[in-house]
């Protein structure tokens, strides 16, 4: 009986796999004939075209809807020296200066500006893609924002400014002669509720781990995110040229890293809303 029902699952298992398969006509159509006859030796030849024809196509995939800067957790009962832990999915630091570090960008970069919060930054990490370290001051402990030595005295430049950093995966695909990946922060600008000081840069796994700064996105701007030498032809090439970061995809996945400097923002949620536009520019033979 168990021999029965084992032949019948198989049966049943076989015929699953093969309902998997599809059926394929052969191509037909008026073709050429040609034809060779009485000599030595006869060769005829007939000459045909290969089309692949793909639709202009543009996708983004954002793998998070919300991003959250959580500070809560620097406000518990061991205040000022609270045990941080944030999943290794976010890291605040201390500054490494009093102000940003400005880096003027050339037409590749569309003449934009690139930044350094507080003179920190994020560098290629040993656990490589897709982790970054970030290289800054000492780690923050407490909101607000102080420290206390084993002698109950206060850390110099303790109660300053800190910076933020987390990051996300965003997935794109074009198929053009060239695209450009942009945000814009849409929040309006009287929202007395904005983050003040936010930097993002976007990071394709194709050339993951080039040095790099951040732009400030502030209320109302449109940032380019890549510049235009790395975005040129369909995403695929990209990703194909680099498969131990990005594998073999026609997609072309980028870690975008983003950072806050906590500033003089309220209490309560403070916010930054943006937009993520890709946009292709079509083949044209």
């Amino acid at each position: 009986m168990l021999r029965r029902i084992f032949i019948i699952l198989v049966a049943v298992l076989t015929v699953g796999v093969i309902g998997l398969a599809q059926d394929l006509a052969p191509t037909t159509g008026d073709g050429p004939d040609a034809i060779a006859k009485n000599t030595t030796e006869n060769s005829a030849t007939v000459s045909q075209t290969v089309q692949l024809i793909l639709p202009n196509a543009t996708a983004l995939h954002l793998d998070v809807t919300t991003v959250p800067f959580d500070l809560t957790s620097l406000d518990g009962a061991a205040w000022p020296n609270s045990t941080v832990d944030f999943g290794d999915q976010m890291v605040c630091v201390y500054g490494k200066a009093d102000t940003d570090t400005v880096q003027p960008q050339g037409p590749t970069y569309f003449s934009q500006v690139q930044y350094l919060p507080l003179g920190t930054q994020y560098v290629e990490s040993e656990l490589g893609y897709p982790y970054v370290a970030i290289d800054g001051g000492s780690a923050v402990t407490a909101y607000p924002p102080i420290q206390i030595d084993a002698n109950g005295e206060l850390v110099a430049g303790s109660k300053g400014y800190f910076v933020c950093y987390r990051s996300f995966l965003l997935q794109k695909f074009s198929n053009g002669a060239a695209w450009d990946l942009t945000v814009s922060r849409t929040d309006a600008a009287d929202n007395k509720m904005a983050i003040q000081r936010l930097y993002i840069q976007d990071n394709p796994c194709a050339t993951f781990g080039a040095p790099t700064g951040l732009f400030k996105l502030d209320q109302g701007d449109t940032l380019h995110l890549v510049p235009t030498d790395l975005a040129i032809g369909p995403t695929g090439v990209q990703a194909a040229s680099n498969p131990d970061l990005c594998g073999y995809k026609s997609w072309l996945d980028d870690l975008v890293v983003m950072a806050v400097v906590v500033d003089d923002e309220y209490s309560g949620i403070n916010t930054a809303e943006l937009d993520y536009t890709l946009t292709t520019t079509a083949w044209d033979p």
